[in-house]
């Protein structure tokens, strides 16, 4: 299978941000790599949030040539920390998964 199937330019999604008990922004990050193959708490990644989006890379699977790297859209303000979450993007992975399966990407 293509792992390169989207292009690395497509966007994602939305950054996700919740507000903690003391009422300081947090961003929630993707908890797994792009491809769903590590998890970016155990593996070493870089996210960086820059003009309006938020690139999260993997550099585990940078080192393949694979699409590594989460494209989202940031709408919030700039958050005063971030935060691995498992469950808020496991719908784009899944996603991405089926996109990558179909018959028309296939043939």
């Amino acid at each position: 299978m293509d792992r390169q199937l989207l292009e690395p330019s497509q966007v994602d999604g939305n950054l996700a941000h919740r507000y903690d008990s003391t009422g300081h922004l947090v961003a929630l990050l993707p908890a797994r790599c792009k491809l769903g193959r590590h998890t970016l708490g155990h593996s070493q990644f870089r996210a960086v949030v820059h003009d309006g989006e938020a690139l999260i890379s993997c550099l585990a699977c940078a080192t393949d040539g694979a699409d590594h790297s989460w494209r989202l859209t940031a709408t919030a303000p700039a958050a005063d920390r971030a935060e691995l979450s498992e469950e808020l993007y496991e719908e784009l992975i899944r996603g991405r998964r089926q996109r990558a399966l179909s018959p028309a990407r296939l043939s």
